[in-house]
């Protein structure tokens, strides 16, 4: 797998085991879509994995991203991927709960990428709060959530509205934003 476009574009990405990445036909239209908040923000990869999403808004102008990944295994493969890309300067990679992630982030951010295992849908509603509750989102920062499609998510949560909603097989991509 390859990062699509940027700096780091053409550079490998390793994949860890057992997880399913998001494909390249998907990445590029999660980033057509959010392409107006991605210069200079500061990103969140909630459930990084190879933590190509992560690098994806690296790549094409973010200047920050916190990655997080829980399973040690994939962890070591997103430490190797960030250092492919000599992303490190601009990275904070943590291999810890979703939860404890959100709890250790102190600073507001722009743009969450939300990917996690497909199998349990608990993960979006208790993310979508805890990044309101720790005041992690200010007035126009934006949340994509991928999922299965067929596992619609709601149209709000809090004060997270959403603004898109794409299809692309069996995955579904939706935006969210912060409003008052």
């Amino acid at each position: 797998m390859k990062i699509t476009s940027g700096d780091y574009k053409y550079r490998n990405i390793e994949v860890p085991r057992d997880i399913r990445p998001t494909t390249e036909k998907v990445r590029e239209a999660i980033f057509s879509m959010i392409r107006d908040w991605i210069p200079d923000a500061v990103v969140i990869d909630l459930f990084a994995g190879s933590g190509a999403l992560g690098l994806e808004a690296l790549s094409r102008g973010a200047t920050k991203c916190y990655f997080n990944e829980k399973n040690r295994q994939n962890f070591k493969v997103l430490m190797g991927n960030i250092a492919n890309c000599k992303a490190e300067e601009k990275s904070v990679a943590m291999n810890r709960d979703y939860q404890t992630c959100l709890a250790g982030i102190t600073e507001p951010v722009d743009i969450v990428i939300m990917d996690p295992p497909y199998a349990e849908l608990g993960y979006y509603d208790d993310a979508f709060n805890l990044l309101q509750e720790n005041e992690l989102l200010e007035k126009g920062s934006i949340v994509v959530a991928e999922h299965l499609y067929e596992n619609a998510l709601e149209e709000n949560y809090g004060k997270l509205s959403k603004i898109k909603e794409k299809k692309y097989g069996s995955i579904g991509v939706d935006v969210f934003i912060m409003g008052d």
